[in-house]
């Protein structure tokens, strides 16, 4: 599939699902003139918004066979949909990277290739243990809307494509609650501007007694989560400090042992409410993935329960129907200053879509992807036993 891929550079890209990082990946003017959409927001028609009443506006459905249902190898199988006792509501990272227009068509061809057999694949089946999986296909915001200038403009275009994108998981979110949940706890997962709509949802409808009580836990990955959200808008969703803790946020970014998040920092936003506003000089959360802990503590490598690289670095196989072998990593993780260090570099499956100044953000589901499945099914059970 990386053969595949590898045809066009957009098609690359959209493997590693990323969101805001390719801003400083690609920060020459050719590639920023490439993807962007060359008129203002008010001037682009944008697709017709999906309908999550039907099955077709979703990427993963409980009682439908996706690749967000794939276990690797030696771990242990999904959950059987009908045996669940809870679900999955995760969000997509980004996979559209054009100048055709401000946001993606759902069911786009290439964005949605990669929907389907990295993404669902490699980060929503992280999950298939803890429960069953909902994640629906939205208006993404093209890359132009991270790679846009905007702290030099007065009137950036870039908010008004990613509030079209939250307005879609909004929707998404409201039609799980009304037609599937039925009072059914529930884990709130995503990556990349996937995460940066997912902060903004915990924060719109969270508050709401009834739906805070069946949070198992958040997972919004991939996104820096500033710490001074937890005082207010997201007062109700604590940074989670222990393994089986229920009710509380996990976040983190992967670098190298000698990365440099400065770029990353400077060029990421995220929702405080309606607005968008700068990452950079503002305290981070970081939980260590393979603690589970907020501490700063060194965790060793004997705590990972298996890195899988993606299927599509090994195989050619279209669609993917399989995934990769599990490895046992010898890889330490630290966070510091909002960040997980790594203390040496992964091996080289994990290294064709690295970043520069050691950013993994492409990986961060990969390198701890045992762990995030074995810690999402023990939030859950330690849900239902307090029930």
């Amino acid at each position: 599939m990386l053969r595949y891929l590898a045809w066009s550079a957009a098609g690359l890209v959209a493997l590693l699902a990323v969101g805001g990082v390719l801003a400083y990946l690609f920060r020459g003017e050719l590639i920023a003139y490439m993807v962007n959409p060359g008129e203002p927001f008010a001037a682009f028609t944008p697709p017709p918004a999906p309908d999550y009443e039907t099955p077709e506006a979703w990427a993963a459905l409980p009682g439908r066979d996706d690749t967000a249902d794939l276990s690797p190898p030696g771990m242990s199988p999904r959950v059987a949909d009908d045996a669940a006792s809870v679900d999955v509501f995760y969000i997509h990272p980004t996979t559209y990277l054009t100048s055709d227009g401000w946001n993606a068509a759902i069911n786009k061809e290439e964005p949605r290739y990669i929907i389907d057999n990295a993404v669902m694949a490699h980060q929503a089946s992280a999950f298939n243990l803890a429960g069953r999986i909902y994640a629906p296909l939205y208006r993404q915001a093209g890359i132009y809307a991270f790679m846009e200038p905007w702290a030099e403009l007065d009137d950036p275009q870039g908010p008004l494509a990613l509030d079209l994108a939250y307005q879609d998981i909004a929707r998404a979110f409201e039609t799980y609650i009304r037609l599937h949940n039925n009072g059914r706890p529930f884990i709130l997962a995503a990556h990349s501007q996937g995460a940066l709509h997912l902060i903004r949802l915990m924060q719109d409808y969270l508050k709401r007694p009834d739906l805070k009580a069946r949070l198992v836990a958040a997972y919004p990955l991939g996104m820096s989560m500033p710490v001074h959200l937890f005082d207010d808008l997201l007062a109700h969703v604590p940074p989670c400090t222990e393994p089986d803790q229920i009710g509380c946020l996990v976040s983190f970014n992967s670098f190298g042992p000698d990365g440099n998040p400065t770029v990353w920092f400077e060029q990421q936003r995220i929702w405080e409410g309606n607005e968008l506003i700068p990452v950079a000089g503002r305290p981070l959360n970081c939980t260590n993935p393979l603690s589970w802990k907020a501490d700063g503590e060194v965790a060793e490598p004997d705590l990972n329960k298996g890195a899988i690289p993606y299927a599509a670095a090994m195989a050619d196989e279209l669609p993917v129907t399989s995934l990769a072998d599990p490895q046992m990593l010898d890889i330490s993780v630290q966070c510091r200053d909002g960040i997980a260090y790594m203390d040496r570099l992964p091996p080289d499956e994990f290294g064709e879509l690295v970043f520069e100044n050691e950013d993994y953000h492409v990986y961060d589901y990969n390198l701890f992807y045992g762990s995030i499945r074995d810690n999402a099914a023990l939030r859950a059970a330690a849900y239902i036993a307090l029930q």
